[in-house]
Order: C-alpha cells, then structure tokens, then sequence
C-alpha cells in the first residue's frame, strides 16, 4: 500500500510537471467575438474607374489555437459587406454603378505575439457571396445570377493589440478572384479589397 501511494505522488508530481511544461511551452486557447467597421473598394477594373468605396460592417467569431507560446493559428466565422461605386464615361455620359456585396467569411491566419500585448497575422480567406444589390445611376438593376461567382478566394494580414480579454485590430484584404464571370464580363475582372478596423472580446480556456 504504501509503495502504490509513493507512486500515486510521483506521478501526480510528475503530472504537475508535465501540465506546467506544457503551460510554458504552449499558449492559451481563446475563443472570442469580434465585429466593426470595414472600409471596401475593388481594383482591377479595366475601362472603369473608382468613384468611390463602401462603408459597411463586418461581424464574428473566432478562435485562436496555440502552436507555441507565441504563435497560434486563429481561424474566423465573419459575415462582411463590400462593394464600391464605379464610373465609366461613354460617348460623353458618365454612368455609375453601385455594387453592395454581403460575404460569409472563412479567414484562417497564423497569429504571432509580440511582448505581451503586440498582434501580428497573416493568411488567407475564402468568402461564400451571400446578397447582392446593383444599382446603375441610382436605378436598382438586378444582375443575372450566373453573372456573379458565388465564391471568391484571397490573403490578409494584420496588426493589433491584445490588452486581456480585450483587442483592437486592423486588417488589409484583398481578392486574388474576381466576384464576376469574365466569359460573361468581356475583360471586365474587378476584385474586392479593404480595410477592416475591427474590437474583439475573447474568452480564455
């Protein structure tokens, strides 16, 4: 008996050891909700020219899986509008074109810490279109489906600080895929960007 109680102690030190190695050596697992403003245009417009970006929200949940102490990989559920005003000038006429683009994203990033409270992440995305509204010289027109791509592909990176439960981050996006069809579109080939000034909350395990 008194031989099983010695290693009884042993391996709970022994445990006790291990957990704060692995407390050490890895960090934290957070999960979290974030939401704010973002700020989008598009570029690669061919004929076209911006006349001016769009102002919308963007909205989520995320997590943040520990490799290391430092380093994480944060993975994101985000519903976020884009879209931008357009101009093109033809025989004279200038025509404007409004496009409102509301995504489900799925942005997974590796996330570095830096001296406590310094955010650093970097990685890709894909965005599954979920309503759109076209309006052409502020007459609503409604595009033909197959016209618009349903799902669109790209990279971000960002910065921010993490004081406790509490962030502020900044993020730049761009597309590598353009939300319309270029069969459909001649060479017509826009893509998303933007900028997202976002606040999270994150919850600590």
């Amino acid at each position: 008996m008194k031989t099983c109680k010695i290693l009884a102690a042993i391996m709970l030190v022994a445990a006790s050891v291990l957990y704060a190695g692995a407390q050490s050596n890895y960090g934290e697992f957070k999960w979290g909700l974030t939401g704010g403003m973002a700020f989008a245009n598009m570029n690669q417009l061919g004929d076209f020219e911006k006349d001016k970006g769009k102002l919308g929200l963007v909205a989520g949940a995320f997590m943040k899986i520990p490799l290391s102490h430092k380093a994480s990989i944060r993975p994101e559920l985000l519903f976020n509008m884009k879209g931008a005003t357009l101009k093109e000038t033809v025989q004279g006429q200038e025509n404007k074109g409004r496009y409102s683009l509301n995504y489900v994203e799925v942005p997974v990033s590796l996330d570095f810490e830096f001296m406590g409270i310094f955010d650093l992440h970097a990685g890709v995305q894909g965005a599954y279109l979920l309503s759109n509204s076209f309006k052409l010289n502020g007459e609503k027109i409604d595009l033909v489906d197959d016209v618009l791509k349903k799902t669109e592909f790209g990279f971000h990176f960002g910065t921010g600080i993490d004081l406790g439960n509490i962030g502020m981050h900044v993020r730049f996006q761009q597309s590598l895929t353009s939300f319309l069809d270029k069969n459909k579109t001649a060479d017509f080939d826009p893509r998303n960007w933007g900028i997202t000034l976002t606040g999270a909350y994150m919850f600590i395990n």
